[in-house]
């Protein structure tokens, strides 16, 4: 949230059904205003808000909570890997509204808040954003002849999975432990109850965000530089 003038707030949402908005709520900063508390990051609501035609912007005019995920706020690790997965949809450019994005968010979020490993819904939102988007990585196939890997690396500049044999010649090229092929392949097949019921994983953590961060950088130019991805790296 970012303030403008002395009371108003300008406020980026993304919506279910309009997909990315931004939002004007006058006076929101004042002792009285009924949107105190209520806009800030990691809330889901119920807002109404006046169209301003032909602007980009439009004016707030009521909002409630759905839910506060006042868990998730009050947890460190779950905020920062909550930070990286709202700052990917501010930079995303401006596409269509999808619904199953909205839900994806939605429902990671509410697994986060109910103390699901921050790390896990973190790497499953990636992946599955990347799916929507037509963008998967596949962590069953080598992208280049399409066999199973017996030993799986990963390019970090173009963001795929080769095997042994056709990572020969690249370079750098990271290895990718069984453990960590297991995780990815295991959040690409499984539903997210299942991932939720995970505790923190035994891959590599360090890996695994890299590999997720790189492969964004990728396929997403905006998503080379992600202030969030900066804070975590000097956290871990």
């Amino acid at each position: 949230m970012k303030a403008q003038g002395e009371s108003s707030s300008l406020i980026h949402v993304y919506s279910r059904e309009f997909g990315k908005l931004i939002l004007i709520a006058k006076g929101a900063r004042g002792p009285k205003s009924g949107f105190r508390g209520l806009l800030e990051p990691f809330s889901l609501l119920n807002i109404h808000y006046n169209e301003k035609k032909g602007r980009a912007y439009h004016f707030l005019s009521h909002a409630e909570y759905l839910d506060p995920f006042t868990h998730l706020k009050t947890n460190p690790r779950a905020v920062l890997y909550g930070s990286v997965l709202l700052e990917i949809l501010y930079k995303i450019p401006d596409t269509q509204t999808d619904p199953a994005l909205f839900d994806l968010l939605r429902d990671v979020l509410t697994a986060v808040n109910r103390g699901s490993d921050a790390v896990n819904m973190h790497a499953f939102f990636i992946l599955h954003y990347l799916r929507l988007e037509g963008l998967m990585l596949d962590p069953e196939h080598c992208f280049q002849c399409g066999k199973v890997p017996d030993k799986a690396c990963f390019l970090p500049h173009s963001g795929q999975i080769l095997c042994e044999n056709c990572s020969q010649g690249y370079a750098p090229v990271w290895e990718l432990p069984a453990t960590l092929l297991s995780l990815l392949i295991m959040m690409m097949n499984e539903n997210i109850a299942r991932i939720a019921q995970l505790r923190e994983t035994t891959a590599d953590v360090t890996l695994l965000n890299r590999l997720l961060w790189n492969t964004l950088a990728s396929r997403f130019e905006n998503c080379r530089t992600l202030r969030s991805v900066d804070i975590l790296r000097k956290v871990l």
